[in-house]
């Protein structure tokens, strides 16, 4: 298994909710090593939690609802507890407590967001979005290679 899972998630059809989904995407292309891992997918699934309890880092990339549009960050992630574990709504929080539940296994984790402008229905992101994205995977290299924010 990879040393490092990257899990790019939001839907590709919705605009700036695309973001993490693109993202993955790329990495997946441009991205060649061994010990990463990395998934592009359009929402957070229960069956992530197995392959998170087998790394030693999980990075999740995710468009935020809430700021300044543009605005990144990169948060440490931490198990969270839910009684809604089982919806269409599940968080990274619940995906690293699902792996220590289930595969008693919690890897470090992080939270990479940028700030959406626009969550309408369209293929392409706003310029906002877009003109962060280099610093983005910047901040994701370096969480792979250092563990670093």
């Amino acid at each position: 298994m990879a040393r490092v899972l990257i899990v790019g998630f939001g839907n590709p059809l919705r605009s700036d909710d695309g973001l993490g989904w693109h993202v993955a995407q790329e990495l997946s292309r441009t991205l060649a090593r061994d010990d990463v891992q990395v998934i592009a997918t359009q929402q957070l699934a229960p069956e992530l939690a197995e392959v998170a309890s087998h790394a030693e880092q999980v990075v999740f990339v995710d468009a935020a609802h809430n700021g300044k549009p543009g605005n990144l960050t990169c948060e440490p992630v931490t198990p969270a507890a839910s009684s809604n574990r089982f919806t269409h709504e599940l968080s990274p929080g619940i995906i690293l407590a699902l792996a220590k539940e289930l595969y008693g296994r919690c890897p470090a984790a992080h939270l990479l967001t940028i700030t959406g402008e626009s969550f309408e229905t369209g293929e392409t992101m706003s310029a906002s979005v877009a003109s962060t994205i280099p610093a983005l995977m910047s901040r994701v290299r370096s969480l792979i290679d250092d563990g670093s924010e």
